[in-house]
């Protein structure tokens, strides 16, 4: 096993990576996963146990980013708390005639970009070239799995 230190964001990024991530909104596939790929059965473990602790690590960023949006979101239309990077500008009429910057949003951002900056040391199994090709083609971009990878 080896160990690496990667940024909070960075490790929200490898769990994506690893795991696979799809935009609850539009169901677009972000990352299929690294794990859907053809890999030993043993890196596969490996990578599972590994996924248990990003998992773990990205639901206590989850429950921070949502206390941000607690601190400076509003209430939506459906009841839940959100706080968008722009509001809408309408006239008399209720219709939308342009946007603007949400005022509290600049803060929100700096918190949650100080919070993703934080560093944390994780352990992960050896990843080698050789496993990279027999895992075969994939349409996913491993920025931060690829920083994992032997060489």
């Amino acid at each position: 096993m080896n160990k690496i230190t990667l940024t909070l964001g960075e490790i929200q990024q490898l769990e994506n990576e690893i795991n696979g991530f799809v935009k609850l909104k539009t169901g677009e596939i972000i990352y299929e996963g690294f794990l859907k790929q053809n890999l030993s059965i043993i890196l596969k473990y490996e990578l599972k146990e590994l996924s248990i602790e990003l998992i773990k690590e990205k639901t206590k960023i989850d429950e921070l980013r949502d206390e941000l949006i607690k601190k400076h979101g509003d209430v939506d239309e459906n009841g839940g708390l959100s706080i968008n990077m722009f509001l809408e500008e309408k006239d008399d009429t209720g219709k939308v005639i342009g946007k603007r910057i949400n005022p509290r949003w600049p803060e929100f951002d700096k918190e949650y970009a100080i919070l993703l900056s934080q560093q944390k040391e994780i352990t992960y199994p050896d990843i080698t070239i050789e496993d990279l090709k027999k895992a075969g083609d994939t349409k996913d971009d491993y920025q931060v799995l690829f920083k994992l990878v032997k060489k």
